[in-house]
């Protein structure tokens, strides 16, 4: 398995995110038939994210997200 070596260089900073029942599910799943933890595809989803939209992200809204946030 080919691993971005940048990534693992770099210094980790703890985070936390919610994740549905179904994601943890699936990427429990994915991690232990492809022999990774589910940090390590949570980095590599989340730099490939970074790499896909250097540029210019622009947020698709959902209701739900604003109920979230508080927000009407």
């Amino acid at each position: 398995m080919h691993h971005n070596t940048s990534l693992s260089n770099m210094k980790s900073v703890r985070t936390t995110v919610s994740l549905s029942q179904n994601q943890i599910l699936a990427l429990q799943q994915l991690a232990e038939k492809s022999g990774v933890s589910v940090s390590w595809l949570i980095r590599q989803a989340v730099a490939g994210f970074l790499s896909d939209h250097k540029e210019e992200f622009n947020p698709i809204k959902h209701k739900a997200d604003k109920s979230e946030r508080g927000i009407e």
